[in-house]
């Protein structure tokens, strides 16, 4: 449950402060939006193409007559029209919102004969034209190029109602209320949240292959850890082509309207040609075919000459199986160079989020906003050394990045801020100070992060402080760690915690010394007196947890655990890390958890005492890092983890000499539109002779939640190896399915196929389950090896509630009744997912 809490939280930092999507700051722009209407039936009319006159801004409108413009040109009027019916100019107030219907009334024309004879589709041979010049017009594919970029994001609260404005807000946040606005995107009010701005160098490069961004400037409203988000505001972490068959945006990979698989997803309209900045520029709409995969809605300009993309404007239609957005727009503006070659001006992408979907919703929602603009773009120029020499794709460039000065912005920014902008940032500031918001923000901040700071110290984790168990019964847990505010370099931890049944006093604390975040260099030292489920997954519910305690399906089997362990983590370039640690540890034996030799006599407790050193590497993999912790927000490539463990005898009684020799491999595998996979690869080898608890004790998993790197059907101590290989392999159809069905795609429900297994095998030596066994102690009953491979598989539906998934999980081998053990061969698991 942690771990969806973590994830959640950087999901929602990473929201805001990396993914959300580009729109024009609104205080100095024009804006516009509206309908278009036949004026004798009232029907909405499509492809009416609405422009600011003696610009090249325009647009046509969607199935429902709907447009949006907006410009920072100076413009005052807007202009409608259609073949077929008559045109009509209406005036717009400058620098401010205007809704602007239009209803067009029919043309009268003298036509005698026409005649239609059915041909091939004239937008399709201009975007195979378009495929075909991909490599030339597409400046991913070019050899070499650099650029400065220029980066602002807002978000905005939206849906505001009049009861918002109570007195209690009023007292509080009354002087927010001078800075609402109207948004184009949703035609609703919006008053600004949190804006940010970067300024950065951005290189590329096909050989070698590198796509490096170095942060020059950045800065949030409100947000004094500018090193944190900083991570998350450049061009990079949100790069949208249209040029490619899939756009990824917020883990979802909508279908590219300029795909070389388009035909497959989208009609396509030719409705226009035109001239731009003087070149004679096609405008074709597209329409989605079907709705079960992640398409847009909009229209892209080609140019004539060179089949390359002028500009883009898409939008996400309405019953795309996507969570949390209400709205999706995706704008793109390229340009031509001296050298001939097209390059980007401009790219946008605005959405709303809510809770719920429905556009008369009277919860307040988001508006995130992203604009990114390039300039002094150098194609062929060569990457300097010192670029190429870096090793992360982000780089802040300097620690002075997140504190440039007002002069540094001003010479930065491609256009100045309106008053109204520079006051978001005191805005914000203000806000924080407000007694309401801090009170809003702390129970937000426990609820999410597990903790209850106050300045110096946090109190929690609250999720563990009261729980259940056969071994300890009641359960009562108080503990605490210090804040940044004592100190960004160290941190100390403590609890304690007392069970009603075993009447045992438990504890446990650290110091954590971080000495460099920016590639971690971090030192833990741990102890505690506790229990421990040992066997558990990697994922599994927390011991001592609330959560599985009310959802134990009774196969917890714990066993008091002491433990003293120090670990070094160095991390040599990003996403090249090694671990260094040592561990003391003593397992003591109980009535579930017995420690027995072959003679049947009991031994108290085993010991050991090892060494670890570990590796891990991950290629472009995006890492949220904060002053103590990191998380990894995944890769598209492979993930590689290896580590050698050895035991060394005589430091501690009864210690016994071993190695452990253990690696994973973990890759997501991308297949849209069918969704993606997750595979995971494990296997290692034990060298030595070594009591059961220090073998390989295969993940069961004793709660009804889903852990997906346990097996669901497979009870703690039912196998353990000294030699083993498992895999563990889902694979997400993103509703691919469930989306064809009448009625059920309404749902929004997602299919998700389960397969996972493992094979081990035991030395005599280690196998505790012989008759006359030689092994150092006696298994636990019912436990055996797995040299016969253990195999279960089912299939789950997700997206249920936009938040509930449930897995039906059959065990295919090892089906048999067996001594000691409740064999489970079918299990239901629950899990919490937030994903869009």
């Amino acid at each position: 449950m942690l771990r969806c809490r973590t994830s959640y939280l950087i999901g929602l930092i990473v929201l805001m402060a990396g993914l959300l999507g580009c729109r024009e700051l609104h205080a100095q722009s024009t804006r516009v939006r509206g309908q278009v209407t036949d004026a004798a039936t009232g029907e909405p009319l499509q492809f009416v193409s609405v422009v600011f006159p003696g610009t090249t801004v325009g647009i046509t409108t969607d199935k429902q007559g709907i447009y949006s413009l907006e410009t920072r040109d100076t413009v005052s009027r807007v202009e409608a029209s259609m073949v077929g019916y008559v045109s009509r100019t209406q005036p717009v107030t400058p620098r401010q919102y205007n809704q602007v219907d239009f209803a067009l009334e029919a043309a009268q024309f003298g036509i005698d004969n026409v005649v239609i004879t059915p041909g091939e589709n004239p937008a399709l041979p201009i975007l195979k034209g378009v495929i075909r010049n991909r490599s030339r017009n597409n400046p991913a594919e070019y050899e070499r190029y650099s650029c400065a970029t220029y980066t602002k994001m807002e978000l905005d609260l939206t849906n505001i109602k009049p009861h918002f404005r109570n007195r209690r807000m009023q007292k509080n946040f009354g002087f927010i209320f001078d800075h609402i606005d109207t948004s184009a995107l949703t035609g609703q009010p919006y008053l600004p949240a949190m804006i940010s701005e970067a300024v950065a160098d951005y290189y590329h490069s096909r050989q070698p292959a590198l796509s490096r961004e170095v942060i020059r400037g950045s800065r949030v409203s409100g947000v004094e850890d500018s090193f944190t988000v900083a991570q998350f505001t450049g061009q990079l972490q949100g790069d949208i082509n249209f040029y490619d068959n899939f756009i990824a945006l917020f883990n979802v990979r909508f279908a590219s309207p300029l795909s070389s698989m388009g035909e497959s997803f989208y009609n396509y309209f030719l409705v226009d040609s035109l001239e731009v900045d003087g070149r004679k520029t096609y405008k074709i709409r597209f329409h989605p075919k079907r709705l079960s995969t992640a398409v847009l809605d909009g229209e892209v300009n080609i140019d004539s000459a060179t089949y390359a993309l002028q500009s883009a404007s898409a939008r996400m239609p309405k019953g795309v199986n996507v969570n949390w957005i209400n709205h999706l727009l995706l704008e793109n503006e390229n340009q031509l160079l001296d050298e001939g070659v097209w390059f980007r001006k401009r790219d946008k992408v605005s959405a709303e989020f809510s809770v719920t979907q429905a556009d008369s919703s009277k919860l307040v929602s988001f508006i995130g906003t992203r604009e990114v603009a390039y300039s002094d773009i150098r194609i062929g120029a060569p990457i300097p050394r010192e670029v190429l020499s870096m090793d992360n794709d982000v780089v802040i460039a300097d620690d002075e990045a997140g504190s440039r000065d007002e002069r540094f912005w001003e010479e930065a920014r491609p256009y100045r801020l309106s008053d109204q902008e520079r006051g978001i940032y005191a805005m914000v500031d203000s806000i924080q100070k407000a007694p309401l918001y801090r009170n809003i923000y702390t129970i937000l901040n426990t609820i999410i992060g597990g903790y209850y700071n106050t300045k110096y110290i946090g109190i929690g984790p609250y999720y563990k402080m009261v729980s259940f168990n056969r071994l300890e019964g009641f359960r009562m847990q108080l503990g605490g760690r210090t804040t940044t505010e004592v100190s960004r370099r160290i941190r100390l931890s403590a609890y304690v915690a007392y069970g009603t049944r075993d009447e045992d006093v438990k504890g446990g604390g650290g110091v954590e010394l971080s000495f460099n975040r920016r590639l971690t260099r971090k030192l833990s030292l741990t102890a505690s007196h506790d229990v421990r489920q040992l066997g558990a997954g990697q994922n599994a519910l927390a011991d001592n947890n609330l959560l599985s305690s009310i959802f134990s399906r009774g196969d917890k089997r714990l066993s008091m655990v002491n433990r003293a362990e120090a670990l070094y983590e160095h991390e040599w370039i990003h996403g090249l890390s090694n671990t260094l640690g040592a561990r003391l540890q003593r397992v003591y034996g109980n009535r579930y958890v017995p420690l027995l030799r072959p003679d049947g006599s009991a031994v108290g407790s085993i010991s050991s005492t090892a060494f670890h050193v570990g590796m891990r590497f991950s290629y472009h993999e995006k890492i949220y890092r904060t002053a103590f912790d990191k998380q990894y927000l995944g890769s598209r490539y492979p993930i590689l983890a290896v580590g050698f463990t050895a035991g060394v005898k005589g430091l501690m009684h009864n210690d016994y000499n071993f190695y452990r020799l253990e690696g994973r491999l973990h890759y997501k595998l991308d297949l849209p539109p069918i969704g993606y996979s997750r595979i995971t690869v494990e296997g290692g080898r034990i060298f030595g002779k070594v009591p059961y608890p220090l073998l390989k004790l295969h993940e069961g998993n004793g709660t009804y939640f889903y852990d997906a790197y346990a097996f669901s059907c497979m009870n703690y101590y039912e196998f353990a190896s000294d030699t083993w290989l498992a895999f563990f392999y889902e694979h997400h159809f993103n509703g691919y399915l469930l989306g064809r069905i009448p009625l059920l795609k309404r749902l929004k429900w997602r299919e998700v196929l389960v397969c996972k297994g493992v094979w081990g095998s035991l030395r005599d030596e280690n196998n505790g389950s012989l008759p006359a066994t030689q092994a150092v102690l006696l298994f636990p009953r019912g436990m055996s090896s797995v040299t016969e491979p253990y195999i279960e598989a089912g299939f789950g539906i997700e997206n249920i509630f936009r938040l509930l998934r449930i897995d039906c999980i059959w065990r295919l081998t090892h089906r048999s009744p067996v001594e000691g053990q409740n064999i489970q061969n079918f299990a239901v698991n629950l899990s919490l997912n937030l994903k869009f």
